[in-house]
């Protein structure tokens, strides 16, 4: 399943060249974190060590983000699907 935690936590930043601003890397390093890994991007999650960084930047210029925002969110109750009640062999 490919994550959309870069994604999310781009645009929360204000896109891709924001975020290259932010710190001092390429636009095309910051969308690698997006592609597949199978393309030799970063699966749609942000290196652990840029991720401090991030909320350092965004706390200096008015962002609010959090460690949670760079874990893919967890489903709803009702996107879980139910699992069938095993029954004893009779």
């Amino acid at each position: 399943m490919t994550h959309k935690v870069a994604t999310r936590v781009i645009n929360k930043l204000g896109g891709v060249r924001a975020v290259s601003l932010m710190l001092g890397l390429s636009p095309q390093a910051i969308y690698r974190w997006t592609w597949p890994k199978e393309n030799f991007g970063g699966g749609g999650l942000i290196p652990h060590r840029r991720q401090l960084e991030l909320m350092v930047a965004a706390r200096q210029r008015g962002i609010e983000l959090t460690p949670d925002d760079f874990f893919p969110r967890m489903p709803n109750a009702s996107e879980i699907p139910s699992i069938p009640e095993e029954r004893p062999n009779d």
